[in-house]
């Protein structure tokens, strides 16, 4: 399941850059490159992760430069720069990434003060650095473990940063999936 979703977005991300290319007023062929690009990011690890959400970013501030009310682009924004956030390996970047999402979650509910996935997208921002600090304390309790067991940094359990990236790939999933079942249900910020 997981190769068909990669497919899929790998597809989405070319015919969004073609239909870019065609056309480079098209600020919803760069939003929905950019949401392509922070899709394929959760199948990544590390830096490759890191380019691809940097990427998305681009092109969505991009699309902002094309079409500067597209609320859509800036709640992928706000995702993006929330992923960046728990992937941060310090609390200090980790806070300008959720403050930077706060902004762009704040922007979209302005615009649109009716809309259930902006709302929540703003308040579960304002949970992030909670979450990040529980993930922080979590990783620090599993290394701690693992280093009394004397499987500290053996290749058994995989290097501790893997570990890392595995842990914030997941929240950021986790994420995802919230968002998606908030759009499922009516509310989508997508525009044409």
């Amino acid at each position: 399941m997981w190769l068909c979703r990669e497919q899929f977005f790998e597809v989405a991300k070319s015919q969004a850059q073609k239909d870019f290319q065609e056309d480079p007023t098209n600020a919803h062929a760069l939003v929905r490159w950019g949401g392509a690009l922070l899709e394929l990011a959760h199948f990544k690890q590390g830096s490759d992760a890191d380019k691809c959400i940097s990427d998305a970013i681009t092109k969505l501030e991009q699309a902002l430069e094309v079409d500067s009310e597209r609320t859509d682009a800036e709640w992928c924004l706000g995702n993006a720069y929330t992923s960046m956030g728990f992937l941060a390996a310090d609390r200090k970047t980790a806070l300008q990434h959720f403050n930077k999402a706060e902004d762009y979650f704040k922007h979209c509910k302005e615009k649109e003060p009716s809309n259930e996935t902006y709302k929540k997208a703003l308040e579960m921002c304002k949970k992030a650095p909670e979450y990040y600090d529980e993930i922080q304390s979590q990783l620090q309790q599993a290394q701690a473990a693992g280093a009394v067991s004397g499987g500290g940094s053996s290749k058994k359990g995989g290097e501790p940063n893997e570990f890392w990236w595995d842990v914030a790939g997941w929240v950021t999933l986790g994420a995802v999936i919230v968002g998606v079942l908030m759009l499922s249900k009516g509310s989508s910020p997508a525009r044409a």
